[in-house]
């Protein structure tokens, strides 16, 4: 009976340790806010879905001059220093702040320049305002020229999702290629 007891105790002790983390970015343990939306094929991508899996979320649009093709060069060079099997359990979602000129043909595109695995996402406006509302993902429409059209001011933090579901590490888009892979490599351990 003491046997049994103490190897029960043993198990609960194991179970309830929480997972240590050594980040370079922003460490945060709360739960990542569910959302459902459409991916650049048309398909749904839930997050809860995507439990097991390291989710790399980053809000921007496909007509971004500056930071968001910076960001997602910078997370397809990270991603390709993981180990194959490392690589193999990460998912980084691009969700689009202007869904009136980013539908999914338009994601599709954009992404596959970066990575061809990377998840361009878009919905309603009405799908989409509680996802830039659970991750304070602030951006404004702003008057463009006749060249470039409208431009998007948005923010530029990167979220690292870990396997368990929980926003782990935020990042932003002038962190070093260094700081993004260890953290990529930490979470996917």
């Amino acid at each position: 009976m003491r046997i049994c007891a103490i190897g029960a105790l043993a198990l609960l002790t194991a179970c309830s340790a929480a997972r240590q983390y050594s980040l370079a970015g922003n460490a945060v343990d709360m739960p990542a806010s569910d959302f459902t939306l459409t991916d650049q094929d048309g398909k749904h991508f839930t997050l809860s879905q995507q439990r097991g899996k390291e989710v790399i979320l980053f809000f921007g649009y496909t007509h971004c001059p500056d930071v968001c093709p910076t960001t997602l060069a910078a997370l397809a060079a990270a991603l390709q220093k993981l180990a194959p099997e490392q690589r193999a359990r990460v998912r980084v979602a691009f969700v689009t702040v202007d869904p009136q000129r980013d539908d999914a043909a338009t994601l599709r595109r954009y992404v596959r320049i970066f990575n061809p695995t990377f998840y361009g996402l878009t919905g309603t406006e009405a799908q989409l305002d509680p996802v830039y509302a659970a991750y304070h993902a602030w951006h404004q429409k702003l008057p463009g020229s006749p060249a470039t059209g409208y431009l998007v001011a948005h923010g530029s933090t990167i979220y690292f999702i870990a396997p368990d579901g929980r926003l782990r590490v935020l990042h932003d888009w002038h962190d070093s290629l260094r700081s993004l892979t260890h953290d990529m490599k930490e979470l996917t351990k």
